[in-house]
């Protein structure tokens, strides 16, 4: 089961989107605590990391079910490096929307201020991935050259890390999104 939950998430948490070699668990989106009768079904499973499995406990049952929406096109996912925060904004404005944007601000922002140092080794990594992101990018667009677009496109391939955050990136640039716009495809048959 666990191995059909990795392949189905394309070997990253569903939560935070991080590829891991170890430190996957199998997580119920509605909490085994609040909702019993739900521990084997199928369609409330995947897996995730140990972090975001801890900091979604049993608070979050009433999150957007990754399955059903489309959370990049719903929530918008960027970086404030100048305050060292992820923030994220809601297209639609309801409870679960709510419920999400607060369980990626704890899972990104920490729940400290300041940080734990897991929070602040968390939040760091996604720095970096984002920084080499930014930076392919930025190449592309002094150089559009068929290297720099293959290396943006790899970058945006369903089976790397942080999608929401690079897709927002390349949403907001009206020339980026037209090359790149088949390439956002998160949580969609290719």
């Amino acid at each position: 089961m666990k191995e059909k939950l990795l392949t189905d998430q394309s070997e990253k948490c569903y939560l935070c989107e991080r590829k891991r070699d170890t430190d996957f668990e199998i997580e119920h989106h509605k909490s085994t605590h609040n909702f019993p009768d739900l521990v084997q079904d199928w369609n409330n499973l995947y897996m995730g990391c140990g972090y975001c499995n801890r900091k979604k406990s049993d608070s979050f049952d009433n999150t957007l079910v990754p399955k059903d929406c489309n959370i990049e096109d719903e929530i918008e996912q960027t970086i404030d490096y100048f305050n060292k925060k992820a923030v994220f904004l809601s297209k639609v404005n309801d409870e679960q929307h709510d419920e999400t944007i607060e369980l990626l601000c704890r899972i990104y922002n920490g729940t400290n201020q300041p940080r734990t140092t897991k929070e602040e080794r968390f939040f760091e990594q996604t720095l970096s991935v984002m920084n080499r992101f930014t930076d392919l990018v930025m190449k592309y667009q002094e150089t559009p050259t068929p290297e720099t677009e293959k290396a943006v496109r790899d970058e945006l391939s369903i089976t790397k890390e942080m999608l929401g955050f690079k897709y927002w990136i390349i949403k907001k640039d009206r020339t980026l999104s037209q090359v790149f716009a088949s390439d956002i495809i998160w949580n969609k048959t290719a």
